[in-house]
């Protein structure tokens, strides 16, 4: 993928990148929780390249879809969705529209998360508007879905038993 980066937002979030990671690549269940517009995620299996999902989305008070394959899959690192159709029109306004998550640890227990989207937009309208709203409102988007990961895993990190060294002489 070649396109512009156009945004970036990034989350320090209490949790392994481990248990990001789980909550990322079971989009089925976890889609819905992370971006407030997804209604429904319909995906066999987990996050793979290759794979596809289909996203029932509601933006703007109009409901639709969107079409997303993974192009990138990292465990633990990196996990990248391209949006090849969608009934909202971006496909038709900007190409090479891709988006991904990376994970970078800090410390064991600590996590690094940005989320970039990248797309070049097609023709003079979909250039102005990429200037005047799609930027603002895409960072809008990545910060609502990297405030609702950190809540998401941090729960999830909570509920996982904690694994504590003993030492004992002998």
């Amino acid at each position: 993928m070649t396109s512009k980066l156009q945004g970036t937002s990034e989350i320090d979030i209490d949790a392994s990148a481990d248990t990001i990671w789980r909550v990322l690549e079971d989009s089925g269940a976890n889609l819905p929780r992370l971006w407030p517009m997804v209604k429904s995620c319909e995906i066999e299996g987990k996050e793979r390249v290759g794979v596809v999902r289909r996203c029932g989305v509601e933006l703007m008070g109009r409901e639709g879809y969107t079409i997303e394959r993974c192009i990138e899959s990292v465990p633990n690192r990196r996990l990248a969705h391209s949006v090849e159709d969608d009934s909202f029109g971006f496909s038709r306004m900007l190409s090479d529209f891709w988006f991904a998550f990376i994970l970078d640890p800090q410390t064991p227990e600590k996590t690094r998360v940005r989320v970039e989207t990248h797309f070049d937009p097609k023709g003079l309208r979909a250039r102005l508007m990429s200037k005047l709203m799609m930027r603002r409102k895409f960072r809008e988007i990545r910060e609502t879905a990297l405030g609702n990961l950190k809540r998401v895993a941090e729960e999830a990190g909570a509920d996982e038993p904690t694994v504590r060294a003993v030492s004992a002489e002998l």
